[in-house]
């Protein structure tokens, strides 16, 4: 009999949420188009931002060297470094696209620099200057300040630290498992300037990784021959022939001009409409939190009645 009864006192306050809820729909339509309303707003003064994408692969194929036994070590005696798979140079190149060492030959493209910093940049007088900070910058850093200790930091122009630290937080870098290729991509609101960016900061990683061979590669070419002088095994004289061939293959490959560790596969994709913000989902979102909010407050206002 009890359970009866709290069953129907269920069902009663059931049917008296609906029902105040349904009392309270003008509200609650209300609260939705407020929603919408500000959605739209929003809609209307969020920056578009495009999405970009450039993938590149290993521009020479993987290959296992011969085993040399202690000729590593022999090598790292004599002060000269057997050469890395491809892999590796690929995992090199991962880690300068965004360094600080990259970073300082892109310097020396001033429109770049000028296009990256453009609120620093002072057409005029051709320099770079501190950007004005507004009266809310001012009672932010004021406030700091005053909780944390720190004394404000003095402006400094933009260098090799800080256009590394820019790339970082610009565009992502991922590769893939299955093929291998790395793919660089962002959401920008200026998409052709994000594509010279990575354009220029990939070239300039792979000229910097082919220049650090060919400083070595003569060293490596005349260490493998003259190991291969003094070798008497069949096995071994045919690994340190492969291997001179393999660096002379290489030192081509870094004396044509073209791309030495990474290659890309396509052009440059940049999507032809914004991706950013996704005005449907925003929309959606703002229908169920209008919704939500309105049948809170119509709910509320019947508990105080009550």
């Amino acid at each position: 009999m009890n359970q009866n009864n709290a069953t129907n006192d269920d069902e009663i306050d059931l049917r008296e949420l609906f029902t105040a809820l349904w009392r309270g729909k003008r509200l609650i339509i209300i609260c939705i188009m407020l929603a919408i309303l500000s959605a739209s707003l929003y809609l209307r003064l969020a920056d578009r931002k495009y999405t970009v994408r450039y993938v590149f692969a290993p521009a020479a194929t993987e290959s296992s060297g011969p085993n040399l036994g202690g000729l590593g070590g022999l090598a790292s005696l004599a002060g000269v470094s057997l050469p890395s798979s491809s892999s590796s140079d690929f995992l090199t190149y991962k880690f300068l696209l965004k360094s600080e060492e990259v970073a300082a030959r892109m310097l020396k493209d001033r429109d770049l620099l000028a296009s990256v910093f453009s609120g620093e940049w002072n057409a005029e007088q051709k320099v770079f200057v501190e950007p004005s900070s507004g009266a809310l910058k001012f009672f932010l850093r004021s406030v700091k300040n005053l909780v944390t200790g720190n004394e404000p930091s003095t402006y400094i122009p933009p260098n090799a630290a800080r256009l590394s630290a820019w790339m970082d937080k610009a565009f992502n870098s991922s590769e893939d498992r299955d093929t291998g290729f790395l793919t660089l991509s962002a959401e920008t609101t200026e998409p052709a300037l994000m594509v010279d960016v990575i354009t220029r900061a990939t070239q300039e990683t792979d000229n910097l990784l082919k220049e650090r061979y060919v400083a070595t590669a003569e060293q490596t070419v005349s260490f493998y021959q003259h190991q291969l002088n003094k070798a008497r095994a069949r096995e071994h004289r045919e690994a340190l022939a492969k291997l001179i061939a393999q660096e002379d293959q290489k030192l081509m490959l870094a004396s044509k001009g073209s791309y030495f560790v990474a290659e890309p596969i396509t052009e440059p994709y940049v999507s032809l409409g914004p991706t950013s913000p996704k005005a449907s989902l925003i929309l959606a979102l703002s229908v169920v939190l209008g919704g939500f909010f309105g049948a809170a407050i119509v709910l509320i206002r019947k508990s105080l009645k009550s």
